[in-house]
């Protein structure tokens, strides 16, 4: 079998994003269907909703598309972008001669700038 490269981590095949932790997760058949798998964080592996295990190693082209966040992850995410972007701002030396018409204009460029987070 060849070793897919369409999960998080090509040497890993059948563990998604956020292997540490139980989850739900979207995986896509060749045809394009896609359906919802859980993910045992403690026996490291993948279940189908009647919670079966889904082996990814017989089905090889079957690709992962992404976890299935919670609202709390996501608020979580938004915080620490929120975060990222205060930071940015704060860090900004504004010139006692700087136009108060640009430097809102400054300051979107440099949040719209910031890099992916670590």
């Amino acid at each position: 079998m060849t070793t897919p490269t369409n999960w998080p981590n090509p040497e890993r095949p059948g563990v998604p994003l956020f292997p540490e932790r139980d989850g739900l997760h979207v995986i896509r058949t060749p045809l394009g269907t896609e359906f919802l798998v859980k993910w045992d964080s403690v026996g490291l592996r993948l279940l189908n909703l009647s919670g079966s295990s889904v082996p990814v190693e017989r089905h090889p082209k079957l690709s992962y598309v992404a976890p299935v966040l919670t609202p709390t992850q996501i608020a979580e995410m938004l915080a620490g972008e929120r975060e990222r972007c205060a930071k940015a701002i704060t860090e900004q030396e504004i010139g006692a001669n700087e136009s108060l018409d640009f430097i809102p204009i400054r300051i979107a460029g440099i949040i719209r700038n910031l890099r992916d987070a670590p």
